[in-house]
């Protein structure tokens, strides 16, 4: 992907967000990297002995060491930010430049500017009703800040619920069964409660009413049905018990709590602005239509941001059939202008980041991860250093591997669910659509007089009465939730001024289109001041042809020379008639001059 830079504008060169995260990130980073590398010295000097079993410690420490190094290598790869080409990423397919049509994605935007409304997902089932009721502004909030406060939620619950059921199954239970239950809930936390949040934000319990239903009767039933199930057998002292199922959990709910937090701070404290701008008017004019779509391509070129083009969604060119006198026609375009970061986008220090609300929970949440890595480093070590001895395998040490692993799982979720909300940024930009409707019918018109114009015009005419035309403005603000991420329409304000200024704009250009054709070029002009001039030299003969270019003029006063020479002379002496009287053959006496017949006889007149 490009980076584009422009010296002239400096509102895409935003502060890295992932600034302090990348702290937090190099300090679990050395925090497992030193632990891998601890445990791998301890490895080898259990393997140096020849015990195999010192073979569980050095994949711990394998898999400890390579986790670091990618965490550490994610920070390194993220300590300068950019904004590529084409980002942030579209709301709907960006046509081409020659593309035509539209997307299902557009349409839906089409729809929010026609309605002036927002749409969100209404949230189902009983779970969620009592978290919008606690949190009722949460429906305002982003799809994706909705799906993992609902989810979180879920996880917590699950988490106090299950707590409470282990609390409950102590009363009245003997010590045999108090170890059995101590493994069945570390194992519940473990692969059924924690694996669902180790995914990060997209984890989910899905606890539901099933779940709910189980974890009741198993806190009622538990403390019969395990023992019934044991029979009598005590459960090994090195199992993991309730201490360490009762620390899983109430680490866990601290964990979530703290990011349920974080994602409630991306959420809107009041519903969001949604509003549109309109203008709409009949037009008549006397072009083909998708002449104004070319002239709104110009004109939104004119306005790109930073020089960058336009996000194109729908492009529909009027179609105005050959042949046909008479049909209807419609065009669109749809664009939006390129998204800027808001304003509001700070360069997050160390301090800011524990002071400003939307962060805060989160340098918590990263802070609470650091801690539970470092807690699972010194388990680990604690467990490689005394897991083999020169009596054998200790196996009363195996509750230290089982916590390592435990906060392990928990500090990677408070990094993972974390880094998509480090990753937040807000855009605003302006949608503009453009629609047109209408009837059109074809004629062919003539100019010029035909008897006494040397120069006539003809041009077949498409007339357009009474066109629709419609012009949406919105600014709309969007929130997306790392690079390249989707975006959500978070609020949309209508611009008035702007559509009633482009409306105008097309307008004015339409009804001055012109429906004559005539010379428009210097050339043409020329050309015909020349003909013009021919054709009065021509009419009336003695006509000056100074007003000609040279050449022609030359040859015009060449010519007039050439035919003076050539004509006969004529008498200018006073005492020799110019003309002779006409004289009748018949009658004898002359007739009067001019007359062709004689007035008696009717005999043709010869000049004597």
């Amino acid at each position: 992907m490009a980076y584009d830079y422009n010296s002239q504008d400096d509102r895409f060169d935003v502060p890295n967000p992932y600034r302090v995260e990348n702290f937090f990130s190099f300090c679990a980073a050395i925090t497992l990297i030193a632990g891998g590398l601890i445990l791998l010295l301890l490895a080898r000097d259990s393997l140096s002995s020849g015990s195999i079993v010192a073979m569980s410690p050095l994949m711990i420490g394998v898999a400890m060491l390579i986790h670091g190094l990618v965490m550490g290598a994610k920070a390194m790869s993220r300590l300068r930010f950019f904004f590529g080409r084409g980002e942030p990423a579209n709301m709907a397919h960006n046509l081409t430049t020659d593309q035509v049509g539209t997307t299902e994605d557009a349409n839906s935007l089409k729809d929010l500017l026609r309605h002036s409304s927002l749409v969100f997902r209404e949230p189902t089932g009983p779970l969620n009703g009592v978290l919008y009721s606690f949190f009722p502004n949460l429906i305002f909030s982003p799809q994706y800040v909705q799906t993992v406060a609902q989810r979180q939620f879920q996880n917590g619950l699950a988490f106090l619920i299950t707590l409470a059921s282990l609390m409950v199954s102590l009363v009245g239970t003997n010590e045999e069964t108090v170890g059995w239950l101590g493994l069945f809930y570390f194992g519940m936390a473990l692969f059924i409660l924690l694996k669902p949040i180790e995914k990060g934000a997209a984890g989910e319990s899905g606890l539901g009413f099933k779940g709910l239903v189980g974890l009741i009767l198993l806190a009622i039933l538990g403390p019969v049905i395990i023992p019934m199930i044991a029979n009598g057998a005590i459960a090994p002292h090195w199992f993991p018990g309730m201490g360490q199922a009762v620390i899983v959990m109430v680490t866990s709910l601290i964990a979530i709590v703290l990011f349920f937090r974080a994602v409630l701070r991306q959420s809107l404290k009041a519903p969001p602005q949604a509003n549109m701008a309109v203008v709409q008017d009949a037009l008549t004019m006397n072009s083909h239509p998708k002449q104004i779509l070319d002239e709104l391509e110009r004109r939104m070129q004119d306005q790109w941001v930073a020089s960058l083009p336009n996000r194109r969604y729908a492009r529909l060119i009027p179609e105005v059939l050959p042949n046909v006198q008479s049909g209807s026609f419609e065009g669109e375009l749809l664009e939006e202008t390129q998204p800027i970061p808001n304003s509001e986008i700070k360069s997050m220090t160390w301090r800011s980041c524990f002071s400003e609300p939307r962060f805060q929970w989160l340098g918590w949440l990263n802070s609470y991860g650091v801690v539970m890595m470092l807690i699972a480093v010194v388990s680990m070590v604690v467990f490689a250093e005394e897991f083999f001895t020169e009596q054998g395998v200790n196996t009363q040490i195996f509750g230290f591997a089982t916590l390592g692993i435990s906060m392990w799982t928990l500090g990677n979720f408070c990094f993972r669910a974390g880094n998509v909300l480090w990753g937040r940024f807000d855009f605003l930009s302006k949608l503009i659509w453009v629609e047109m409707k209408g009837n059109y019918q074809s004629a062919q018109m003539d100019y010029g007089n035909q008897f006494t114009d040397k120069i006539k015009t003809q041009k077949q005419v498409i007339n357009i009465e009474s066109m629709t035309l419609r012009v949406w403005i919105a600014e709309v603000e969007t929130v997306t939730f790392g690079k390249g991420a989707e975006r959500t329409i978070l609020g949309m304000r209508g611009l008035k001024d702007e559509a009633e200024g482009l409306h105008a704009h097309l307008k004015d250009f339409a009804q001055q289109q012109s429906m004559i054709v005539a010379p428009t070029s210097t050339v043409d002009l020329q050309r015909a001041n020349s003909l013009g001039v021919m054709n009065q030299v021509g009419k009336n003969g003695r006509e000056d042809a100074s007003g000609l270019p040279s050449a022609i003029a030359d040859a015009i006063n060449k010519a007039r020379g050439e035919s003076e020479e050539q004509a006969p002379r004529v008498s200018a002496d006073p005492e020799e008639p110019a003309t002779k009287e006409p004289v009748c053959q018949q009658c004898g006496p002359s007739a009067q001059a001019g007359m062709k017949f004689c007035p008696d006889c009717g005999t043709r007149l010869v000049t004597a």
